[in-house]
């Protein structure tokens, strides 16, 4: 999954811990937060702190890759030189 928004990476955490059989008690215990702020988090009330991010994503076995792209503005601005 491509995920390029805080929308699209929760819904990726959010499918993967349903997918694994993790309410959202324990999949907050074991990332050290409370089920209500994740609860927050999957419906978009709060957004995610990098640190819980990247435990989350341990926690569940996500793989990320990352590639850098030129941004838009970068591009544009080469495109008129």
């Amino acid at each position: 999954m491509l995920v390029l928004t805080v929308d699209d990476l929760r819904e990726l955490l959010k499918k993967e811990r349903k997918r694994r059989r993790l309410t959202q008690s324990r999949a907050a215990g074991l990332v050290g937060y409370s089920q209500k702020w994740l609860s927050d988090f999957e419906r978009g009330r709060v957004n995610p702190p990098i640190d819980m991010v990247l435990k989350m994503i341990s926690v569940l076995g996500i793989r990320l890759e990352a590639s850098a792209t030129e941004p838009a503005s970068i591009a544009d601005e080469e495109a008129i030189l």
